[in-house]
């Protein structure tokens, strides 16, 4: 067990050494965001593996590509007829950019 600890300690001066550098290139930060709750749900294996496919040819993490489906369904239901043709037009740029 105390080798365990001693790692921990360890790696815990290590990384408040370097708290300070530069990040790695492709680093991505996601702390300190308003988005606090957590929502689970349960896919069946075929509906993950088409929520991951999707996910990944729009080069995205699952839960990015979700969380956008979620909003935008949640946001169309009020949009004018205007506004859905546009975000729908942005989505058809977006599609034909993927399958070119």
């Amino acid at each position: 067990m105390s080798d365990v600890s001693d790692l921990l300690d360890a790696e815990g001066v290590a990384s408040e050494a370097g708290k300070d550098a530069p990040l790695r290139p492709g680093t991505t930060v996601t702390r300190g965001h308003g988005r606090t709750k957590t929502l689970q749900v349960r896919l069946n294996d075929d509906e993950y593996a088409a929520v991951t496919a999707l996910a990944e040819t729009r080069n995205v993490p699952v839960s990015t590509l979700v969380r956008s489906l979620i909003l935008t369904s949640i946001t169309a239901g009020g949009d004018t007829p205007a506004v859905r043709i546009e975000r729908l037009r942005r989505e058809l740029d977006l599609l034909s950019q993927q399958i070119a």
